[in-house]
């Protein structure tokens, strides 16, 4: 089976395959930008966030006014969130890595590397908040250096699709 290229697809399709990055794109920045509003993108914001502010040695009462106190997730909040994001994720990076694959000029160590490691990062990253919650809150580093790996992988990916898809007219 010969699949076509992005360039080569009608460009009705192009478009559609576009801008449905382009949401994508956003939606995870919104994401992103959560996460630093909640834990300030640092491994002890990210315990803080799942282990409380308590926990951490913080006393709430010498927090600055702006300051959220973050709350001990409990066992439910944990497995809402794992398994929301889990599936929700595992899909984006389907659609988003299959859009990838057929971009062309891309050697096949990096593409399998940009399209395997997201869901590699998605277990690490989740799994990682079960142990940060319950084992030891130095597991936020494995969370951030995930995260960051699965983020870095997203807009790799959707860069080099939309630029080949938005770039110039159908080749034939």
């Amino acid at each position: 089976m010969t699949l076509s290229r992005l360039r080569e697809l009608p460009s009705t399709l192009r478009y559609l395959l576009a801008a449905f990055l382009m949401v994508i794109a956003f939606g995870y920045t919104l994401g992103a930008f959560f996460v630093d509003h909640t834990t300030q993108t640092r491994p002890d914001g990210i315990a803080e966030r799942f282990r409380g502010t308590e926990s951490m040695g913080i006393d709430p009462m010498t927090m600055p006014p702006k300051r959220e106190i973050q709350y001990e997730k409990s066992a439910a909040e944990v497995l809402n969130i794992t398994h929301t994001h889990v599936i929700s994720l595992a899909l984006v990076f389907l659609a988003v890595g299959g859009i990838f694959t057929l971009a062309s000029g891309i050697p096949a160590w990096l593409r399998g590397f940009l399209v395997l490691e997201p869901f590699v990062s998605i277990l690490l990253t989740f799994g990682g908040m079960w142990l940060l919650r319950y084992h030891a809150s130095s597991w936020s580093i494995l969370i951030a250096i995930s995260g960051a790996l699965m983020t870095l992988c997203l807009y790799t990916m959707t860069a080099i699709s939309l630029w080949q898809l938005l770039r110039g007219t159908r080749q034939r």
